[in-house]
């Protein structure tokens, strides 16, 4: 499934906020909450270093007529690769595929049409002043959310917005925060009349949540959990995909001298 390619990202570095700030963010119009998100995903761009995790995997299909769902667990070694400096820096995703239904894997693809690429570099990017064009943005009445009261802001596509290259291809959804710092504590979304594959349409809903990670001593807030679900519009065909993360790392690369010890013929 596409999701859009955006100069954004979906962590956060974190903020330290006092109540009294806390407060007065509670308070704050919504343009200039967009400002702030804005200059925190500028910052994450700037700090954030490479890194690895562990990445389990349940996809599954179901079709009208059929019992049961036919599944596939898949458990990877997920990589976020930082490429470029500053607003330019772009995140390249990739991952080592180990284990396929607790099976060795026989190749590097997970398949099937609900697979959802680029939570980690976009997902929070929804809401932001880089696509401020694309969508009508509305503060919500705040919410619990894993025992926070978030703020919530949702969003709806403009008019122009489906013509334009540049604009998410997401009808709606809705951004939840934390109120002390603003780091990303949800985000959803919804693309009606989608093509989920070849000529079969219908309803694609995706949402990540995130969750703290100490990289280099500064906290980021990760992808913990990435669902999406699309369901034809004939109700004939269901897509599921569920990825969890755990055990972040910084990805550094290593090297060292091979000293010739003797016995070794000298090199052409």
């Amino acid at each position: 499934m596409r999701f859009p390619a955006l100069a954004g990202a979906a962590l956060l570095p974190t903020l330290l906020l006092t109540p009294c700030l806390a407060q007065q963010l509670n308070e704050t119009p919504l343009h200039e909450l967009l400002v702030r998100l804005q200059a925190n995903l500028s910052a994450y761009l700037s700090t954030v270093p490479s890194f690895f995790c562990d990445e389990h995997v349940e996809s599954a299909t179901q079709e009208a007529g059929y019992d049961g769902k036919i599944t596939t667990n898949t458990d990877s070694v997920f990589r976020l690769k930082r490429v470029g400096e500053g607003d330019a820096t772009q995140l390249l995703e990739s991952r080592e595929i180990k284990a396929v239904n607790k099976k060795s894997a026989e190749g590097q693809n997970i398949t099937g049409p609900a697979i959802f690429r680029g939570a980690f570099r976009n997902g929070i990017s929804m809401v932001s002043l880089e696509v401020a064009l694309c969508f009508d943005y509305q503060r919500m009445p705040d919410e619990k959310i894993n025992g926070v009261k978030a703020i919530v802001i949702s969003y709806a596509a403009l008019p122009d917005a489906a013509g334009d290259r540049n604009c998410p291809n997401v009808q709606s959804g809705r951004a939840y925060f934390d109120p002390r710092d603003l780091h990303p504590l949800r985000v959803e979304a919804r693309v009606p009349n989608y093509v989920i594959i070849g000529n079969v349409i219908g309803l694609w809903t995706w949402s990540v949540d995130y969750a703290s990670v100490i990289l280099e001593g500064k906290t980021f807030w990760m992808p913990k959990t990435i669902e999406s679900r699309a369901v034809a519009n004939s109700n004939r065909a269901e897509w599921s995909f569920v990825a969890k993360y755990r055990n972040y790392h910084k990805l550094e690369v290593t090297s060292h001298i091979i000293t010739d010890v003797g016995g070794n013929p000298p090199p052409p």
